[in-house]
């Protein structure tokens, strides 16, 4: 059965390219702590499921819901508190697959776009002088490239492992009343994903 449609669940860990916090103020007051300042993360989660057609043994496409996020470990004179940036991709893919001849083998490569909703969730982040607490989203770009290998099990069933890079534009999070922004610059992750997909 090579073509039609299928359902796909990943997991994995993901590993966060350090950023930078590009912004922490009120418009028009100066910041009052250092910004630009580098931001590095802890090891994160990825996960996500999605709904798909396969055209055929080597192209296939679907729209993909998951999860990436991960905790800031460090901000240069700031503190973090357990403060995470998550996101929730939405994103339509494209994969092209080669099954080997005789094996039960199946490489595959492939790339997507769409949007992230991405939150910032402050646990006390800040310094001595501003702190801003909870959590706030803004909806970003988003874009992914993804490689890996998929074994066949059954007909129907193939187990895999992947990596995934995944990006979004940068993002800037209001906190009321005064409307004080927090900004980052866009997520950029590597994930290893270990994948199951089944055909109906």
């Amino acid at each position: 059965m090579d073509s039609g449609p299928y359902f796909r669940l990943d997991i994995g860990p993901s590993f966060f390219q350090d950023g930078q916090l590009t912004s922490f103020s009120t418009p028009g007051v100066p910041p009052s702590g250092p910004v630009p300042s580098p931001v590095k993360y802890r090891i994160g989660f990825a996960g996500d499921g999605a709904f798909g057609y396969a055209f055929n043994k080597y192209i296939a496409a679907d729209f993909e819901v998951g999860y990436i996020g991960a905790e800031i470990d460090s901000v240069p004179g700031y503190y973090a508190n357990n403060s995470h940036l998550d996101n929730i991709p939405f994103i339509a893919n494209v994969r092209l697959s080669y099954p080997i001849p005789h094996t039960f083998l199946v490489p595959y490569i492939g790339a997507g776009v769409g949007g992230s909703d991405v939150n910032f969730d402050g646990h006390y982040f800040g310094n001595n002088f501003d702190t801003v607490v909870g959590s706030v989203d803004e909806v970003v770009f988003a874009w992914q490239f993804f490689a890996g290998l998929r074994f066949r099990v059954a007909r129907e069933l193939t187990l895999g492992v992947g990596y995934k890079y995944f990006g979004t534009e940068n993002t800037t999070f209001t906190y009321p009343p005064d409307n004080f922004n927090v900004g980052f610059e866009g997520v950029k992750s590597h994930s290893i994903l270990f994948s199951l997909e089944l055909k109906f």
